[in-house]
């Protein structure tokens, strides 16, 4: 069969035949992986072996780096010419493995569809890895991301782990120490053995429901009422407080990335105290009755003005019995800011943080866009679904995923064409699913939808942000 030969490393020698003397031959010309020949001699040998006609060569040029990209490029063009002039005569591509045909998994594959669709191919030299695309899924990366650095980083984040040192953000209450140990920061150990005391509240007899102290509530309120604050000079709440008793690095142990160390540090909280205090947890947990009530229509855009948190959607519900003795109840919908404490903000000159009820800050939202100009809406860019970065992100595992099925044999090569368009258009700011402009006039017409999941989808498309203050609202359009 008629060859080329194409690999990207700079010859360290012209004379092929003394090459062939290296020392990765073993018997009976079999190529030894751990001592890979010069690519042009490995390509020789495998011709040699399989009866190849090699009738080009298509290699770097004295001085070349192993790294240009654009030199390899133009190499690669010359090769496809030669394939598709007048008198061109199409031959096997013969590489010593994939990353000397490209720099990453994309262009690895779109390399690969167009010789498929010229009606030849690629192969590996590699005796390990003779097809080109599992060549390619062990050793290259989406964007020149490589596998094998991704994988030595792995293994060095596992090897720290495996020793107990600290692993981005350390927990409240400890610092990192010099020997990158967990060590307790005074001041803050304090306060999480008071949360774990409170919450736990009194000794109770073995056997016996434990009774327990405080609320969550009432503990993050008695923190703010001293002034302290959580790391990131936020008020305490409910959630802050109740991450910090769920969290068994107090108790003295390590755990990440798959790897558990007890007493690997100073504990801040006994291990009875914790367990009280989890015993409490599972005594007061709710049973929760599955959520019916339709979604937040401002849920992911409303901002608070005074810290700019997201304001959560809350749903409050009165019961009451009337004169007659029938009872009766009512829900009350909310957006909140989590940084809210309504007591202190009642008892206190403090800054309002804020809290509207849903119904009336939706009314306000929706009149703003009602009222936007034609200049406004003719600025619109809407975004629909995901961001582009996430549209990125699912197309490059939806790619990833389609590599690796093909790769073992589950489709053909054929079937990565569609995965790499979309990975294409994502990466070019477009989406495959949705390559017109969007009809904004029909967006802003589901604005006021009374299906609130259309309408939310369509709040979400066009506007950027809605900034909450205690007595005044900001529409921000998307543009």
């Amino acid at each position: 069969m008629r060859a080329v030969g194409f690999h990207s490393e700079p010859a360290k020698s012209t004379n092929a035949s003394s090459d062939l003397q290296d020392t990765g031959i073993v018997g009976d010309g079999v190529i030894d992986p751990t001592n890979r020949l010069h690519p042009r001699a490995e390509i020789e040998l495998y011709c040699q072996r399989n009866f190849h006609q090699l009738v080009a060569w298509f290699e770097p040029e004295a001085g070349e780096a192993a790294n240009d990209f654009d030199a390899r490029h133009d190499r690669y063009r010359k090769m496809i010419a030669s394939f598709t002039g007048a008198d061109a005569r199409l031959a096997l591509v013969l590489v010593p493995d994939a990353s000397h045909f490209a720099e990453d998994l994309e262009t690895l594959v779109a390399r690969l569809l167009e010789l498929d669709r010229l009606g030849t191919e690629v192969r590996c030299t590699d005796p390990d890895r003779p097809d080109a695309l599992q060549s390619g899924e062990q050793l290259l990366g989406l964007g020149g991301r490589s596998p094998q650095r991704q994988a030595r980083i792995r293994d060095a984040i596992v090897a720290k782990a495996s020793r107990g040192e600290v692993l981005g953000r350390t927990p409240f209450g400890y610092e990192a120490g010099t020997d990158g140990l967990l060590k307790p920061v005074p001041g803050e150990a304090e306060i999480i053995k008071e949360i774990f005391e409170t919450y736990a509240g009194p000794w109770h007899a073995e056997g016996s429901q434990p009774l327990g102290g405080p609320g969550l509530r009432a503990i993050a309120r008695s923190l703010n009422e001293r002034g302290l604050l959580t790391r990131t000079g936020r008020p305490w709440s409910a959630l802050a407080v109740s991450g910090i008793l769920k969290n068994r690095t107090y108790l003295g142990t390590y755990t990440r990335y798959g790897v558990r160390i007890a007493g690997s540090h100073e504990p801040l909280v006994d291990r009875e105290i914790f367990n009280r205090a989890e015993a409490v947890t599972r005594k007061r947990k709710p049973v929760r009755r599955r959520a019916s009530e339709p979604p937040y229509l401002l849920g992911g855009v409303a901002r608070c003005d005074l810290c700019g948190r997201g304001l959560s959607g809350l749903t409050r519900r009165r019961e009451w019995r009337r004169v007659d003795g029938t009872s009766a109840s009512r829900s009350y919908r909310y957006y909140e800011c989590p940084s809210r404490d309504a007591r202190r903000e009642r008892t206190e000159n403090v800054a309002r943080h804020s809290s509207w009820r849903a119904e009336d800050l939706e009314k306000i939202v929706l009149r703003e866009i009602q009222d936007w100009g034609v200049r406004t809406k003719n600025k619109l860019r809407p975004v629909i679904g995901d961001s582009i970065a996430d549209e990125i992100a699912e197309a490059e595992r939806d790619f990833n995923r389609a590599v690796r099925s093909v790769a073992s044999a589950y489709g053909t090569l054929r079937d990565l064409a569609a995965p790499l368009k979309r990975l294409e258009n994502a990466r070019a700011g477009e989406s495959s699913e949705n390559v017109d402009q969007p009809d904004v006039a029909q967006i802003l017409q589901n604005v006021y939808s009374e299906d609130v999941t259309l309408a939310k989808s369509a709040v979400l498309a066009i506007v950027e942000r809605v900034i909450v203050a205690d007595d005044q609202v900001e529409v921000i359009p998307r543009f």
